[in-house]
């Protein structure tokens, strides 16, 4: 049995059923292999996560059993082997059913002989997936795209209250997509020239699309956290969307930046950055293990600025009243913007909504007090649709007059090759 495919059933398994992430369990649990099988467990987990009600579609199809009646452990081990069939080409069909076949033998010895008759079936008659899109697609609007696209009743009522048919369709395809990934040169470390000479010694393959800040966007990158580069912190990990966020908070050396929910702290960084390591960055949140990774990548880069707490951001602070030149609130969110990075966030079902809302409101509330005369406040979310975004900022800006909306915007990845994001920054006057 493969011990890649092992692994991958095994991450998939606790994602699906023991409530962890996907992204925590790749960082952590894939040291030891080889870079090959660190690339097919990644692609096997993200793919299988992001097709789980398409693939889930398909034993439908070729299972005698109720799929209420096959055990968690056999559902794991199709998806993975659907997968494989229907979505690469890297190993022949037979193949793939007797892995499979060795997997239930390991995890659930009593499905083997039904995990090798599906598959079986499946391997004879391999299902295509554009069949499977116009067959789907001939179903109703929400069968299609929960089904196809693998997301919850959640997700899918968001985007539907929101956008357009044809723009969910785009979006929930880009959705499917690889991210790009995104370095960003650590000014106080190393200058431009010498950066690209250095990072083009371990890889090469990269578009230059930030230049005063030296971003670059890599297709693939293995092993981007662990080089000697990233060790000597010459630079960071950011998608697009948290940079802009940032960008617009638009800190200046000698400033107060006050970073309201820090973690996991790429805000935080950047605006020290920004400042030329030159005044004061205070990174609240709620975990302090978080802080604890923030505090150690501050130090990595060379940042002294950076000062962490564990608060409550909902709390009110009095002795922030009116002391901080910019303040910036990434509040926490639905994440329906970061699917492709945490696909497990597709069918959450979001049931404390309301109180998320609710929260959101009073850390913008808490972080408008804490905003000085004449300066900046930004807000910004991982999520999509209005009621986490557009709507909160509307009710504050109609609550509190001092603030005047400079800009607002939403980011999606078939557009802005980001993740999903809200950015909103406003100035309060006097």
């Amino acid at each position: 049995m493969s011990v890649s495919r092992q692994k991958s059933y095994k991450i998939i398994y606790d994602v699906k059923y023991n409530g962890k992430y996907s992204n925590i369990l790749l960082l952590n649990e894939l040291n030891d292999f080889s870079s090959k099988d660190r690339a097919f467990i990644t692609y096997i987990t993200y793919g299988v996560l992001s097709k789980i009600n398409r693939l889930d579609y398909i034993i439908k199809k070729y299972s005698n059993i109720a799929f209420s009646k096959i055990s968690k452990q056999a559902r794991v081990i199709l998806e993975i082997a659907i997968f494989e069939i229907v979505y690469m080409n890297s190993t022949v069909d037979y193949a793939t059913v007797n892995e499979a076949v060795k997997l239930a033998q390991k995890n659930d010895n009593r499905a083997k002989s039904f995990v090798n008759a599906v598959l079986r079936k499946i391997a004879a008659d391999v299902p295509n997936d554009e069949y499977i899109y116009k067959e789907l697609k001939s179903k109703d609007f929400k069968s299609f795209i929960t089904t196809y696209y693998s997301i919850g009743d959640f997700v899918f009522e968001r985007l539907q209250n929101n956008y357009s048919s044809e723009f969910i369709i785009k979006l929930m395809d880009s959705m499917d997509n690889t991210p790009n990934i995104y370095i960003r040169r650590n000014n106080l470390k190393i200058d431009n020239e010498n950066f690209l000479k250095e990072i083009s010694y371990i890889n090469s393959d990269f578009e230059i699309v930030g230049k005063e800040h030296t971003i670059l966007k890599y297709k693939t990158f293995d092993r981007v956290a662990k080089n000697d580069l990233f060790e000597k912190g010459y630079y960071s990990v950011q998608d697009l969307g948290s940079t802009k966020a940032v960008l617009a908070l638009d800190p200046c050396a000698g400033g107060e930046v006050l970073d309201l929910c820090a973690a996991p702290g790429g805000k935080s960084i950047f605006a020290a950055q920004l400042m030329n390591n030159k005044g004061k960055v205070i990174s609240h949140d709620i975990s302090r293990a978080k802080l604890n990774l923030l505090d150690k990548e501050a130090k990595r880069l060379g940042i002294d600025i950076i000062n962490t707490s564990e608060n409550d951001a909902t709390v009110y602070n009095e002795d922030y009243e009116n002391k901080f030149d910019r303040v910036i609130c990434d509040v926490p969110c639905s994440g329906i913007g970061v699917m492709r990075r945490k696909p497990e966030i597709r069918y959450k079902d979001n049931s404390d909504i309301n109180d998320l809302i609710k929260a959101q409101y009073k850390i913008l509330e808490n972080a408008a007090r804490y905003t000085k005369n004449g300066c900046i406040l930004v807000y910004s979310t991982c999520t999509l649709g209005r009621e986490e975004n557009q709507d909160i900022i509307s009710r504050f800006l109609s609550e509190n007059p001092k603030f005047e909306l400079i800009m607002e915007n939403e980011f999606y990845p078939f557009i802005d090759d980001s993740d999903g994001f809200y950015i909103c920054n406003m100035r309060k006057h006097s």
